[in-house]
C-alpha cells in the first residue's frame, strides 16, 4: 500500500474514490506502444484481459503487466479521455480524491505513479493513494469506506459492482470490456469526465 499523503480526517473535502488505469490515466494506449516496441501484436480487441488481446496465456498476459508497471513508463502516461478536465472540475467544487489501483508493490512504480498523478492532475488533488498488488481485488481496500456513501469510479465492472456490496455510489465509466453493464440498474455506467461531472453535482446537489 502506497500512500500519497497521510489520511486527512474526510470532513474537510467531498472525497471521491476513483481507479487509475482506464479512468484517469491512459494504460491501455502506453501499454500496446510498448508491446509494439518489443515486437506484439493485437490480435483480439474489444476485451479487458490483456493474454486475450495478445494471444497469450494468463500467466504469460500477467508477467508482461507487471514488467510494465514496474518500468519508468508508469511515470509518464497521459490523461484518459478528459479526464484532466472532469478532475479539475470536481476540484474546483471542493472535491478530492482517494485513488485505489491494482499496480504493484514495487515502492519505486509507486513514487513514478505518485509522480504522474501529480503533473496530470497537480499537487493536493489526491490525498491518498494506495496501491495494491498488481491485478489485485480491491475489495479490502474499498471495505474501509463501508456505508460512507462515496463515489466510485471504475472500468472494470466487477471492481464496480463490488462498490455496492460496501454501500458506496460506483460509477463505471464506458469501454468496450463493459458494455456488457450497460442495463445494470446498480450503478451509473458514462461515456467520460464530463458526464461524471455532471452526473456527482447534479446527484450531490451542487
Amino acid at each position: 500500500m502506497c500512500m500519497l499523503n497521510e489520511r486527512e480526517d474526510m470532513k474537510n473535502y467531498k472525497i471521491i474514490l476513483t481507479d487509475c488505469d482506464g479512468v484517469l490515466l491512459n494504460w491501455e494506449a502506453a501499454f500496446h506502444q510498448w508491446m509494439e516496441s518489443h515486437g506484439r501484436k493485437v490480435v483480439a480487441s474489444g476485451m479487458y484481459d490483456i493474454a486475450q488481446q495478445y494471444g497469450l496465456t494468463k500467466p504469460e498476459g500477467k508477467t508482461l503487466i507487471k514488467i510494465f508497471n514496474e518500468s519508468a513508463w508508469m511515470g509518464y502516461l497521459k490523461a484518459f479521455r478528459d479526464a484532466r478536465s472532469g478532475v479539475a472540475k470536481l476540484y474546483e467544487h471542493g472535491y478530492r480524491f482517494h485513488c485505489i489501483t491494482s499496480l504493484s508493490l514495487d515502492q519505486k512504480a509507486q513514487r513514478l505513479r505518485a509522480y504522474n498523478l501529480e503533473n496530470v492532475f497537480g499537487k493536493g488533488t489526491f490525498k491518498e493513494l494506495v496501491c495494491l498488488d498488481t491485478g489485485a481485488d480491491k475489495d479490502d481496500a474499498l471495505a474501509k469506506y463501508k456505508d460512507s456513501g462515496l463515489w466510485w469510479i471504475e472500468d472494470k465492472a466487477e471492481n464496480a459492482k463490488c462498490g455496492v456490496q460496501f454501500g458506496l455510489r460506483p460509477i463505471l465509466i464506458a469501454h468496450e470490456h463493459n458494455e456488457g453493464s450497460s442495463n445494470d440498474t446498480t450503478m451509473a455506467r458514462l461515456m467520460d469526465w464530463n458526464a461524471i461531472t455532471t452526473h456527482i453535482l447534479d446527484n450531490d446537489n451542487i
